[in-house]
């Protein structure tokens, strides 16, 4: 997990994802849908991909009950086999590569919907998704204050020491309220397990800024408020997967806040076949593929072979 953070630089990792964005453009990938089982009190989680280089699948468990066994709540490995042999390449840490991917699907959003000059991001949620996505923020925009707001103190102290660490010079503001965090930044990334929208449905507080869902992953689950996608009138989404999977998808085409053909790939702004205008309101939604993992997995690997990290075994 340690080797995999230091592999590559920050806008490496975002140009492995652009990498990824524009094969899928292209249609030179193939991902299957995810499997998942439940099993014995965990899901386990099986996300395949192929691409001109290679094939992969990364295979994480989710096991709530771990919290008390003092064990990660996730864990996993990310298989690579080279596409024209098939032969094994490498096994990474799922969860490292998670997090780091992560952080740089959110930074598309960032870097592709933002004004280019902006100085700060609002997080909302402070656990370890939310401080990677403040760093991404940062290797995309001259950010110099990340204006924070989480519930438990634990993580909020655990999220300024990882965001400090690996953004260096950026001043972490921790905000009494959601309100407070609105009217300090035009940027705003949500990255909770929240059911229910985060941030107040009040077109005067919204109107003009820029948001990124990351946390929702249901259904069930919506973090943000109907007055964004109404304001927005488009969204931006990382994958087709996320039209049916996810709460701020299905609900905004649901409720007609945004119109079908007006949800589209981020893809499109990276590869220059729409533009987005960064003087009004944005929002995009990811749920993240197994595309970017393979193509970050793929970039770290090849940085391995280069700087002599990780172990070499014989199968």
């Amino acid at each position: 997990g340690k080797d995999i953070v230091g592999l590559l630089s920050w806008p490496q990792i975002v140009a492995a994802v652009e990498a990824a964005v524009r094969a899928q453009g292209e249609g030179l990938c193939a991902v299957p849908e995810r499997r998942h089982i439940e099993w014995q009190g965990s899901t386990f989680l099986a996300m395949p991909a192929a691409g001109a280089k290679s094939a992969g699948v990364k295979f994480v468990s989710v096991t709530p009950g771990n919290a008390p066994r003092g064990l990660p709540v996730t864990n996993g490995v990310m298989v690579l086999n080279s596409a024209q042999t098939g032969v094994p390449l490498a096994v990474l840490n799922a969860a490292a590569l998670t997090a780091v991917r992560t952080g740089a699907v959110g930074a598309l959003g960032v870097k592709y919907m933002t004004p280019p000059g902006s100085a700060s991001v609002g997080i909302v949620g402070c656990g370890v998704q939310g401080a990677w996505q403040a760093i991404f923020a940062c290797a995309v925009r001259p950010i110099r204050e990340v204006f924070a707001l989480g519930r438990a103190p634990a993580s909020y102290e655990k999220f300024v020491e990882t965001v400090t660490r690996h953004a260096a010079g950026v001043r972490v503001v921790r905000c009494a309220d959601v309100r407070e965090l609105l009217r300090r930044t035009g940027i705003v990334i949500a990255a909770t397990t929240s059911s229910e929208p985060v941030l107040p449905d009040e077109p005067a507080l919204l109107a003009g800024k820029h948001f990124i869902s990351v946390g929702s992953y249901r259904t069930s689950m919506q973090e943000l408020p109907d007055s964004v996608y109404r304001l927005a009138g488009e969204l931006a989404v990382d994958s087709e997967a996320a039209r049916h999977e996810v709460g701020d998808v299905v609900n905004a085409l649901d409720r007609k806040l945004v119109a079908s053909d007006q949800v589209y790939l981020i893809g499109e702004l990276v590869m220059g076949r729409r533009a987005v205008r960064a003087d009004r309101t944005t929002s995009y939604k990811t749920v993240a593929s197994a595309l970017y993992d393979l193509f970050v997995a793929e970039a770290m690997v090849e940085a391995a072979g280069r700087s002599g990290a990780g172990v070499e075994v014989a199968l």
